[in-house]
């Protein structure tokens, strides 16, 4: 994936869980409300499915893409979710690179050459993702991979990946009891435990995150993002925008225009 110097983009293909390579160039991810973090050359870092982020590319930026499920072996004999039993208290669930040891170095190069060349048929697709996670057991501990794989790991991925694909439709707890078929207290339960948050606490985050994201990065009419995340009127966003951002939605897109920071 190549983006040109000053460019803003936003991720797509939101139900695919990415490993992220960063080849060439200077790049900002920016994810949640205003949470941001800037990988270096030769660092990998973990995309999960479902994770909104924009990424600004300070310089002209070559990434490397693998998509994966989340079941993958990283050997015959390891899964990546054992990587569950290594989880420590230290573990964060903040982005985690990994720096590219001399062997994912050679591995990553080639790869890139046999790719321009056109080398993409699914069988060399499989093998060299096969071949990475062997590099990957043998380049990193298990407690350096589990934090790497931290946002995936998990007992309850099935209610995991269920809140995650719905989070940007449903902001109430009722209602996300209601589809999810349990009982509210049910729902607080699995969900404290699954995301470590109250369920009102963590809706209320995503809210806040994908209505700035589209007051900040679209040229959505605001009447539309209104009605878009439930508010009965245009005069409840404005409402919404100055308790949580402190501005009007007009003042946070004209300063995100001013700033270059909108999208294509």
């Amino acid at each position: 994936m190549e983006i040109p110097e000053g460019h803003t983009v936003e991720r797509r293909f939101l139900n695919t869980t990415f490993l992220v390579i960063l080849l060439q160039g200077d790049i900002e991810i920016r994810y949640e409300i205003d949470k941001y973090f800037t990988p270096q050359l030769g660092d990998m870092f973990l995309l999960p499915k479902n994770k909104q982020i924009t990424a600004f590319a300070r310089k002209a930026t070559t990434l490397l893409l693998c998509s994966f499920a989340n079941d993958l072996k990283l050997c015959l004999r390891f899964s990546i979710q054992q990587l569950s039993h290594f989880i420590s208290e230290s573990t964060c669930q903040n982005p985690y690179c990994l720096k590219l040891d001399i062997r994912l170095q050679s591995f990553f190069s080639l790869l890139v050459d046999c790719l321009k060349e056109g080398l993409g048929c699914m069988h060399y697709h499989q093998i060299k993702r096969d071949e990475l996670f062997l590099y990957l057991l043998a380049g990193y501990t298990k407690e350096e991979l589990a934090q790497f794989f931290y946002p995936i790991l998990g007992r309850d991925l099935d209610f995991k990946d269920f809140i995650l694909t719905n989070s940007h439709k449903i902001f109430d707890v009722k209602d996300f009891a209601t589809q999810a078929n349990m009982s509210l207290s049910t729902f607080n339960r699995r969900f404290k435990e699954t995301f470590n948050d109250t369920a009102k606490n963590w809706l209320l985050l995503r809210k806040q995150e994908f209505v700035k994201r589209d007051v900040v990065l679209s040229n959505l009419p605001f009447c539309e993002i209104a009605e878009k995340y439930q508010f009965s009127s245009t005069s409840y966003l404005v409402t919404f925008c100055k308790k949580y951002f402190g501005k009007t939605p007009n003042e946070l897109r004209k300063e995100a225009f001013d700033e270059g920071g909108q999208l294509e």
